[in-house]
Formats: structure tokens, C-alpha cells, sequence
């Protein structure tokens, strides 16, 4: 109501906080965290060869596998803030938790396919918003009064004369 027109019109081009993208964030990265602790109980995996049978130990691989979890679920919460930078964040955290499933896929291929598919989607769903906040802050340019810049300084050689 105390708005005037023009400001109200630009609150209703600019897009909401990507709710749906830090809640897919969020449980994958609680899916890795919790079947990663899992494997570093130290059951080796046992890998049946022509030469024989291997025992493959991936304690170190689960625990990295745990920090990269815990690490997207805090991006997947900060999402939920809104704030600008936390876009890319989430991004990085996402992509490493995709490589690092994608390593783990001989182990655990199921859960890993589920995982990949939820950050893909949230890392579509993050770029789908940034995209839209950078067309929002585009369209609600032109809406404001004023220079889009201030004077260049006197010894400028861009200045007008």
C-alpha cells in the first residue's frame, strides 16, 4: 500500500529465494553424509578378479566423501537465505559431490545415480534462478530514476566538456 506503482511492479518481477533447489541440496548432501559414515566402518570391499581377490579399503575415500556431504548441506541451507554469492557455493559444492559419487559409482551405484540425479537438478534449478535474478535486475534498471553511473571525476578524459 505505501508503495508507489512502480516499485511494487518491480518486487513482482524479481524472483523468490530457490527454495526447492536448497531442499534437493540439502538431502542429497545428507544422503552422501550418512552413507559415507556408513562405509568408514572399515569393511573393505572385496574385488574378484582373473588374478585373484582384492580387499579395497575406501575408509579414506568415505571420510572425504563425509566432509563433501556435510559441506552441501551447509551450501544447500545458506541457499536458503538468498543472499547473492551463495549461488556459486552451492554450484561447487554441488560439482564436487558429483565427481566424488562418480568415483565411489563401483561401490555403491544405486545411491550414487539417485545422489547425481538430485544435484543435477538442484544445480539446474540454481542456475535457472540466477539466471532470472540477472534478467529481474535488468528489467528493474530501467524502472529507476537516475544515472545508472555517477560523473566520471575532472581529469577524465571521458568527460564531456
Amino acid at each position: 500500500m505505501g508503495l508507489p506503482a512502480s516499485d511494487e511492479a518491480i518486487r513482482a518481477e524479481q524472483p523468490g529465494r530457490p527454495l526447492l533447489a536448497a531442499g534437493l541440496l540439502t538431502t542429497a548432501g545428507l544422503l552422501d553424509v550418512l552413507s559415507a559414515q556408513a562405509d568408514t566402518s572399515g569393511d573393505p570391499f572385496v574385488v574378484t578378479t582373473r588374478q585373484g581377490m582384492y580387499a579395497v579399503d575406501i575408509t579414506g575415500w568415505a571420510w572425504l566423501h563425509v566432509a563433501v556431504g556435510a559441506a552441501v548441506v551447509l551450501a544447500g541451507l545458506a541457499v536458503v537465505t538468498g543472499r547473492r554469492g551463495t549461488t556459486p557455493v552451492a554450484l561447487g559444492c554441488a560439482t564436487a559431490g558429483v565427481v566424488l559419487d562418480l568415483l565411489l559409482f563401483p561401490y555403491a551405484p544405486i545411491r550414487a545415480l539417485l545422489v547425481v540425479g538430485l544435484y543435477v537438478a538442484a544445480g539446474r534449478l540454481l542456475l535457472r534462478h540466477r539466471r532470472a535474478t540477472r534478467v529481474a535486475g535488468q528489467l528493474s534498471a530501467v524502472h529507476r530514476p537516475g544515472p545508472s553511473s555517477p560523473d566520471p571525476p575532472p581529469w577524465s578524459p571521458t568527460r564531456p566538456d
